[in-house]
């Protein structure tokens, strides 16, 4: 009798505290509401939405560069990290199950755990989609820290309403589907931890059997929490309710076996990895990613790097007699002075005699249409004016051209009405005027053309502006690393300020009759993102040669701060004006010569004009997608910029510096949006953000239109070598320029780029957005044909013909290389095949002597 009541007494102690952990529970879960079956479907819900529509949109992408029977094959794989995170989270949040002594602390930690992977799940998806929908490209993480650059802010808050926008969708969306979400999770959920689930409960039942007690019946946690319609709606598979609820257990349970069987199975690739990546991790996995050069093959020519492998372009630098013996070097030629020399290692410098890949043709002739055409050129002054976003096919635009159809298509007949038309019939006056090109296909009573060059073939030596600024002014490419280290690093080339600030040091010859350079550099756009004042610096401008918008607005400006109306986060072209004519007019009175670079704003995203500007719509409204109305706004912003540069002609008029000013005009970079949908090249290799304009305008050079493959890593030697040739330099100055001249990696294109003799081709290389990804290479001997070298691991080789395909909207893409040569072969011939090989090894190259020419160190 005792030891019955020991057993009674027991058994109540035990029910008494078994109430009071059920109250406990109580307390600690109250408080957190958001802990009720709703929020937790909803919880759940968001999750699965956000992971999905980023996995997708990652998917699709890069599944080009997948063959179509490996994505039908693999293609359950490419899930199965989501899988496993949304089985997790569901875990998470489910009920426990009555046989589970879980605590109400420990369903807290869960939730809260499970919020904390929502959030974030939620918040990398939102952005990788917000960015994608805003420039047609995938964010790399890597490029995260610039939003940190309080320069880069205002760029970013330009997406802030797209983010805000896909947010909401994303909730939306979560918020109609938590109850198929939370339903088919679930039973997919219920798949998986059945067994376990089954067998706890044998074992734990077991045990309470043999323990021989029996106690009255307590409601669980979740019963007591919960009224009967929030209660978990996980379907059990031991005991199916319906045929719907068995059908959908045996699919999903099919699914989730067949998709653990392949993700063993599956081949070890990259291109299969990369696309298995889940979002939530792909910030971890951008930050670690490697580099693809040391992984290189061959595939037809095993011999094809040896000839390269040990070779270099760094010996000591040059002689050059001209140079003043000074006690600080002059800013550029450091390599020269011994007592900074000394510090690197002997090889230190680029010598173009060295580099293998390089064939000077200064001593070669001109080109048959500038011969004897010089002589009475007179190059007094230098404007470089670099166009941004500016494609070759809006310099001018033409009827019947690419973009001309996109527009069409907005129509409901197809056909662009005449108030559209006559817009962009008259849109580029001034490109027809400086090019020479009046085959538009519009009526032009008059043809008046200014005289000069005009390449219709040029890519830039970067994607990125302020990569392409650097190639463009030093004749060097870029530093291939993500976006502005390059003013960290060593310039290994003087750039053209270094050059004119050098000339007014040399002592003038007799009878020169010498001025001194002055150097500007004008842009109404900020003059701080992502440390561009540090690079212009390196580049050989000082602070007050440096006219920015905060100058501008500055109380320090020469003319006052500008009254002239801002644009979003920037100020038109237009608020130069006054320094453009004060320039000029300085010259002429202290008798000084100018070299003026002007970079144009307006034609970069998001195409803002001033109020005063009218607006025409090139597309039907209300018709046209988002991809089309930015392309109206996009052409539009061309004409605001055409017309911009009829005012910067007619100043030089008025200043009476017209005939003796050489105008270049370059595009920065172009833009992908007829062709892709992107608003920026960033990461985009697509041709339509390589072919930009490239203009050398001079009334009294002939009109020649040259169809070569050039690159703007030529328009420094090719300035220089104008300026020798017409007899625009002082005795001195024509001598320190002609032992510059044939040290530069860029080539005159006053000159043949190659000859029949020569045993190698030219190569021609851009560095694409943001920098440090990938390289483009071409090569003037096979013009046709076009490679994108992925620098690291998990972005997709690309090949090319564009005379067949000019606007690559059918692009070679593929992860593996050897599966690229291949597929290149098949689709292109063993000829284009090869020529890829051969231009993969020669960008591997390049692209570690770039690095040695850089001085730069990870």
């Amino acid at each position: 009798m005792e030891l019955a009541g020991r057993a009674v007494s027991y058994g109540k102690s035990r029910l008494a505290s078994r109430q009071f952990r059920i109250a406990s529970r109580r307390i600690l879960y109250y408080p957190t509401t958001f802990a009720r079956v709703p929020g937790r479907k909803f919880l759940f819900s968001l999750t699965a939405t956000s992971l999905l529509c980023a996995k997708c949109l990652h998917i699709y992408a890069h599944i080009k560069a997948i063959a179509p029977e490996d994505v039908v094959c693999w293609w359950l794989t490419f899930f199965t990290q989501d899988v496993f995170i949304l089985l997790a989270v569901r875990l998470l949040l489910e009920q426990p199950h009555n046989c589970l002594n879980v605590s109400g602390f420990l369903q807290i930690v869960a939730v809260i755990l499970a919020t904390v992977i929502t959030i974030i799940q939620l918040a990398v998806s939102a952005i990788n989609i917000a960015f994608f929908a805003m420039l047609g490209s995938e964010l790399r993480w890597r490029n995260i820290g610039l939003a940190t650059d309080s320069a880069s802010r205002p760029l970013f808050l330009k997406g802030t309403g797209t983010l805000i926008l896909v947010l909401a969708l994303l909730v939306l969306s979560a918020r109609i589907l938590e109850d198929v979400n939370y339903y088919l999770a679930g039973v997919a959920l219920n798949c998986v931890k059945a067994p376990v689930v089954s067998l706890f409960r044998m074992c734990r039942c077991s045990s309470q059997r043999l323990d021989g007690s029996e106690y009255a019946r307590v409601p669980s946690n979740d019963e007591e929490a919960h009224s009967p319609s929030e209660k978990d709606v996980t379907v059990s598979l031991a005991k199916p309710s319906n045929r719907t609820s068995r059908f959908l257990s045996t699919v999903i349970g099919m699914l989730l076996i067949s998709q653990a069987i392949l993700s063993v199975v599956r081949p070890i690739e990259s291109s299969f990895t990369f696309l298995s990546w889940t979002p939530i991790i792909m910030p971890v996995v951008d930050f670690t990613r490697s580099t693809t050069l040391d992984r290189l093959f061959p595939l037809y020519n095993q011999t094809i790097s040896r000839h390269l492998d040990e070779e270099t372009a760094l010996t000591d630098p040059i002689p050059l007699t001209w140079l003043p013996k000074l006690d600080d070097p002059l800013l550029g030629f450091e390599d020269w002075y011994p007592s900074k020399h000394d510090h690197y290692d002997h090889y230190d410098h680029y010598n173009a005699t060295a580099d293998p890949l390089n064939m000077p043709n200064f001593k070669d002739d001109l080109i048959s249409p500038l011969r004897g055409q010089l002589d009475d050129v007179n190059i007094r002054h230098v404007m470089l004016i670099m166009l941004e976003s500016t494609r070759k096919d809006v310099f001018p635009i033409k009827k019947d051209s690419f973009i001309w159809k996109q527009l069409a298509e907005s129509w409901d007949n197809k056909t662009i009405p005449p108030k559209a038309e006559e817009r962009i019939a008259t849109l580029t006056p001034n490109a027809n005027f400086i090019t020479g090109d009046y085959a538009d296909g519009f009526e032009h009573e008059t043809k008046p053309v200014r005289g000069g060059i005009n390449f219709n073939n040029n890519h830039p030596t970067g994607t990125y502006t302020l990569k392409s600024i650097t190639g463009t002014l030093c004749g060097l490419t870029p530093l291939v690393v993500d976006q502005n280290l390059d003013y960290l690093n060593h310039y290994y080339q003087p750039c053209l300020p270094h050059i004119f600030k050098a000339f007014n040091s040399l002592e003038p010859s007799v009878g020169d009759g010498k001025n001194k350079w002055m150097n500007w550099f004008m842009m109404s756009v900020m003059g701080y993102f992502d440390r561009q004042d540090a690079m212009m610096s390196s580049i050989g401008y000082v602070y007050e040669e440096y006219v920015t918008k905060e100058y501008l607005q500055s109380e320090g400006a020469t003319f006052g701060p500008t009254k002239v109306q801002q644009l979003g986060n920037d100020l038109p072209e237009v608020a130069i004006k006054d320094y453009l004519v004060n320039a000029f007019k300085t010259a002429k009175e202290n008798d000084t010569r100018v070299f003026l670079t002007h970079l144009t704003s307006t034609a970069h995203w998001p195409y803002r004009m001033p109020d005063d500007e009218e607006y025409v719509p090139l597309v039907q409204e209300g018709k046209a997608d988002s991809k089309l109305d930015l392309l109206s706004r996009y052409v539009n912003a061309v004409g605001y910029v055409d017309r911009w540069l009829g005012k910067i002609l007619n100043i030089l008029e008025d200043q009476g510096v017209i005939n003796e000013t050489l105008i270049v005009l370059v595009g920065d970079h172009g833009l992908s949006l007829p062709e892709t949908g992107a608003a920026s090249p960033y990461g985009v290799p697509n041709i339509g953000n390589f072919h930009v304009p490239l203009v050398f305008s001079h009334p009294h050079l002939p009109q020649i239109d040259v169809n070569t493959p050039v690159n703007s890593i030529s328009i420094l030697p090719t300035i220089i070598d104008l300026l020798i040739e017409t007899g625009s330099l002082s005795m001195s100055e024509e001598q320190a320029a002609r032992e510059l001249l044939p040290n530069y990696e860029g080539l005159s294109l006053l000159r043949p780029l190659e000859k029949p003799s020569d045993d190698i081709t030219h190569w021609q290389f851009t560095v694409l957005s943001p920098g440090g990804s990938q390289v483009a290479i071409r090569s003037v001997r096979n013009p046709q044909w076009r490679l994108i070298l992925p620098v690291i691991e998990d972005i997709e080789w690309w090949f090319t013909n564009v005379d067949t395909d000019p606007h690559e909207l059918d692009a070679v893409q593929a992860f593996d290389f050897t599966k690229f040569l291949k597929t290149i072969e098949e689709t292109h011939g063993i000829e284009a095949a090869r020529w890829a090989e051969e231009a993969a090894f020669v960008t591997r190259w390049y692209i570690l002597d770039n690095a040695k020419r850089w001085r730069y160190k990870p």
